[in-house]
């Protein structure tokens, strides 16, 4: 099997003073292993990325091939939501009508 397709997902990137973590799931159809980023570049780990999945490349191909599926899916997961959109659905509705009945009358 070729590490291009595997499949990164349930991507959680976290952050505590600027102490990042980030762990995810490495998947094919039939198989998930579960990593912490931090330990990508010890050889124990890429050993048993190579050989749950049975991949061909060597280990540093591999590490390399991970952590750009990594920043792909950093991409796609990432979302500012510092409060922004925070509840104005409901309440801003019912408010313009309120409002709204109010300058009618």
């Amino acid at each position: 099997m070729k590490c291009k397709d595997l499949k990164v997902v349930n991507l959680n990137i976290t952050e505590d003073n600027y102490e990042y973590k980030a762990l995810f799931r490495l998947c094919t159809d039939d198989k998930c292993l579960d990593i912490d980023l931090a330990e990508i570049s010890e050889k124990k780990l890429l050993e048993e990325i190579k050989s749950t999945f049975s991949l061909e490349e060597t280990t540093d191909e591999i590490k390399d091939i991970i952590m750009e599926k990594v920043m792909e899916a950093s991409k796609v997961e990432s979302r500012n939501v510092q409060g922004e959109d925070c509840c104005k659905t409901d309440v801003d509705e019912k408010t313009s009508r309120d409002i709204d009945s109010l300058s009618r009358s």
